[in-house]
C-alpha cells in the first residue's frame, strides 16, 4: 500500500514537471516570435489580417496580457469561433448572457474550491478555468457582431461595464471559497518545543516530572486568516484598476498616428525599445488574471496558505514596482514626442 502511494506521488509530480516544462517551454517560443513581431510593427498602422494570429494586429493590451490568456484561453477561443462560426450562426447569444454563464461558474467554482476534498478543489480549479474560457470568448463573440478587429477593451460599452461586474463577483467568490477551505482547515501554525526537558529515557523526551511532554501546535485564529485573504483580493483589485489605466495610456500613445515622419520615428524608437518591453512583459506577469492562474495554480498543488502568504507582501511590492516604471516610461515617452514636436516646429 505504501509502496503504490509512493509511486503514485512520483507519478504525478513527474506528470507535473514535465507539463510546466512543456507550457513554459511554449510561452518562452511564442514570446520570442511577439517580440520578433513587435519590432517590425507599427501599432497606429496595421494592416487587417483575414484570420485570427495571435500576433497581428497587436494592441497595447495585448502586449500586457497574461501568456495563458494570450496563448491559451485566447488562442483557443479565437480558433473555435473561427472554425465553428459560433457567433455567426447563434447571433441571439450576446456576450452579456455569455457573462451572466461564466458568472454563475465563478460561484461554482467558490463552492468546490471551499471543500476540504483535494479532488474537489481541483474541480474547482477546472471549473473555473472554463470561466476564465469564457471570459474571453465573450469579448470575441462581441467583436465579432461588431465587426472589429484588435483585442481591446471598448470601455463605452455597456458589456464592458457588465463583464467588469462579473468578473469582479466571481474574483470574489472565488477568494470567498479559499477563506471558507481555509477556516474550515484552521492552518495550523507550528511552534517551538519547549526546552523544559530531560535527556530521553528510551528513546522518549521526559519533562522535569518524569511525564513524556507533547508537541503541539497552535491553530491561525479566524480574523488573521480573513486579513491574509483580503490582502490578496484588494491586490487583485488594485492590479485590475492600474492595468486598465496604464493600458489606456500606452494605447493612447502607440496607437496615435503622427503628424510629421520625425514624430513617428520617435514613437516607434520608444516602442521597439528593450525598456519598453521590459515594462510591458512586467505586466504580463503580474496583472489580475496572471494572479489568478498564480491562486489556480497554488489551489492545484495544495499550497494555498503558503501562497497566500507569500503574494501578501511580494505581490504589493511587485505592483507598486511595476506602476512606477509605467508611470515613469509613459512620462519619458510623452515628454521625448513633445519635443521631437517642438525641434520640428
Amino acid at each position: 500500500m505504501l509502496n503504490h502511494m509512493l509511486q503514485t506521488c512520483r507519478t504525478e509530480r513527474s506528470l507535473l514537471l514535465m507539463t510546466s516544462l512543456l507550457l513554459l517551454t511554449y510561452f518562452f517560443i511564442m514570446d520570442v516570435v511577439l517580440y520578433m513581431t513587435l519590432q517590425s510593427t507599427n501599432l497606429a498602422n496595421q494592416e487587417k489580417t483575414s484570420s485570427y494570429s495571435p500576433f497581428r494586429p497587436l494592441s497595447a493590451k495585448l502586449l500586457m496580457t497574461a501568456p495563458t490568456n494570450h496563448y491559451i484561453l485566447s488562442l483557443a477561443t479565437e480558433y473555435f469561433d473561427e472554425y465553428t462560426h459560433f457567433s455567426k450562426i447563434f447571433t441571439f447569444i450576446t456576450p452579456n448572457m455569455i457573462s451572466a454563464m461564466h458568472l454563475a461558474l465563478g460561484f461554482l467554482s467558490g463552492k468546490f474550491v471551499a471543500s476540504e476534498s483535494l479532488r474537489r478543489r481541483r474541480l474547482g480549479v477546472l471549473i473555473f478555468e472554463l470561466r476564465l474560457w469564457l471570459d474571453v470568448y465573450d469579448g470575441v463573440v462581441y467583436r465579432s457582431h461588431k465587426g472589429l478587429h484588435g483585442y481591446r477593451s471598448d470601455r463605452m460599452n455597456l458589456g464592458f461595464v457588465v463583464d467588469t461586474i462579473c468578473d469582479t463577483t466571481s474574483g470574489i467568490a472565488l477568494c470567498f471559497g479559499v477563506l471558507f477551505y481555509l477556516w474550515k482547515v484552521q492552518v495550523q501554525k507550528p511552534t517551538a518545543i519547549l526546552p523544559y526537558t530531560k535527556p530521553s529515557v528510551n528513546g522518549a523526551p521526559v519533562s522535569g516530572d518524569g511525564e513524556k511532554t507533547s508537541v503541539y501546535q497552535q491553530k491561525h485564529p479566524r480574523n488573521h486568516i480573513f486579513y491574509k485573504v483580503l490582502c490578496y483580493g484588494l491586490m487583485l483589485a488594485l492590479t485590475g484598476m492600474t492595468f486598465d489605466k496604464t493600458t489606456e495610456a500606452f494605447g493612447g500613445i502607440f496607437t496615435t498616428k503622427m503628424e510629421t515622419s520625425l514624430e513617428e520615428e520617435t514613437q516607434l524608437e520608444a516602442l521597439h525599445s528593450l525598456t519598453m518591453w521590459f515594462v510591458l512583459y512586467s505586466w504580463r506577469l503580474i496583472e489580475a488574471q496572471a494572479m489568478l492562474q498564480y491562486l489556480l495554480l497554488a489551489i492545484f498543488l495544495d499550497r494555498i496558505w503558503e501562497f497566500i502568504c507569500f503574494i501578501q507582501y511580494t505581490g504589493y511590492g511587485t505592483l507598486i514596482l511595476v506602476n512606477v516604471m509605467s508611470q515613469l516610461q509613459i512620462r519619458n515617452v510623452r515628454n521625448m514626442l513633445k519635443s521631437t514636436s517642438a525641434e520640428y516646429v
